[in-house]
């Protein structure tokens, strides 16, 4: 809608997971890293925490990019909301093991207790990236007990990671009880926030900076450093700054879609004017 206006190629602020937007910022390139680490001196799991937004998911799918140029296997899976048997089910369809729709819960623990088997004694080497484990049902984390214990006797085959909102959760300290390694992925500080926004504008085409450095600060105030609410209120103030015929986007641009985005009723707001009739 407003790409034309601002000489974009697309949305800058999209919140799609697209690895060509991708962000490496010191705290993603430190998290890669380890996540890299887990990988190659064979760990048997790991933690990856970090506040909701910041960019784990993606940071996951990059690990996952760059591992498919090596030995491993590596796949990744989002737990948000899946019971045990929903989990072991797709977890058998990624691996290609060819689950049927109403396959028993028990067959299916034997196909993946026989993957790993065979992949023990092969030394073949598996990487699961599991995503939202926080906000999975609480069998599917004895699933996960379960797993890693099939895919570590004799010639351990199966590395785990383990991705969580917060290390101080109780599934959190008790996923830690099988964990040999922590990653924490944190905020952005002050100059990130500013770095993320231009890098995500140049990606769309724009070098030039479209937010004043007031408006960059107030950005980083409002969204606390975290990447999924920079994007969210800088798409709106893009859309409002094309609903003004504005030539940059100000302070009070970015205050205007704050208070849009947290509900706070303005005296004027054109903003959502504006969304209504597209």
């Amino acid at each position: 809608m407003y790409y034309d206006f601002w000489n974009l190629s697309q949305a800058p602020f999209s919140q799609q997971q697209d690895l060509a937007l991708f962000f490496e910022s010191e705290l993603h390139e430190e998290a890669l890293a380890r996540l890299l680490f887990v990988a190659e001196e064979q760990k048997k799991c790991s933690l990856f925490a970090g506040p909701s937004g910041t960019g784990k998911s993606i940071t996951l799918k990059a690990c996952q990019q760059i591992l498919t140029r090596s030995p491993w296997q590596c796949e990744y899976l989002d737990l948000l909301g899946l019971e045990e048997e929903e989990f072991l089910w797709q977890l058998c369809a990624t691996l290609r093991l060819g689950p049927a729709q109403d396959t028993p819960l028990p067959q299916l623990w034997r196909q993946l207790t026989d993957c790993l088997t065979g992949m023990q004694l092969t030394q073949g080497r598996l990487l699961l990236l599991l995503d939202h484990v926080d906000q999975s049902r609480l069998e599917s984390l004895h699933a996960i007990e379960r797993l890693l214990h099939s895919g570590t006797q004799q010639f351990p085959s199966l590395s785990l990671v383990l991705a969580m909102d917060d290390l101080n959760s109780a599934r959190a300290e008790r996923a830690a009880r099988i964990s040999d390694l922590s990653i924490e992925l944190a905020a952005f500080d002050a100059e990130m926030t500013e770095n993320y926004i231009q890098h995500r504008l140049s990606l769309s085409g724009c070098a030039d900076p479209l937010f004043t450095s007031d408006a960059v600060a107030e950005i980083q105030n409002a969204a606390q450093g975290i990447p999924a609410r920079i994007n969210q209120i800088c798409d709106l103030a893009l859309l409002a700054g094309y609903e003004q015929n504005l030539n940059e986007i100000g302070i009070d641009v970015i205050r205007r879609a704050v208070r849009e985005i947290n509900g706070t009723p303005a005296h004027f707001n054109r903003i959502s004017e504006v969304i209504q009739g597209v």
